[in-house]
């Protein structure tokens, strides 16, 4: 009986994969959605400064409604109301290119490359 070498591709292809995967978040600055009160959504997408390491989108009253950039450790309501001169509102901070979506559900084209490229390679591995 012949002993058969495990093929060492798939280990290539998985290591390949956390590279590219570390690549992909080096150099770029965070992505967000940037506007005041739009009428039909916000679609005005920017680049934030090397500061900026957040996105938010806060509610306050009248409605009104702000989406931009900011510091994570400014995430807090008395920063964010002291900034927009607002005394009632609702944020959500996070972390990832253009999560501040009005419903919270974009996904970016790069977490999307990186999820079909891991199942293509546990697929490979596991064959």
């Amino acid at each position: 009986m012949r002993h058969q070498e495990p093929d060492k591709g798939g280990f290539v292809q998985l290591g390949l994969l956390f590279i590219l995967a570390a690549l992909c978040h080096v150099g770029h600055s965070l992505e967000c959605y940037s506007c005041i009160n739009p009428a039909n959504g916000c679609t005005t997408v920017v680049s934030c400064s090397h500061n900026q390491d957040t996105c938010f989108i806060v509610k306050a009253v009248l409605p009104k409604t702000y989406y931009q950039c900011w510091m994570f450790d400014r995430c807090s309501f008395e920063a964010i109301a002291k900034a927009l001169g607002e005394t009632e509102l609702q944020y959500r901070c996070c972390q990832e290119n253009l999560c501040n979506k009005s419903d919270g559900t974009s996904i970016s084209g790069k977490t999307a490359l990186l999820g079909i490229l891991l199942l293509v390679a546990v697929w490979r591995f596991c064959l």
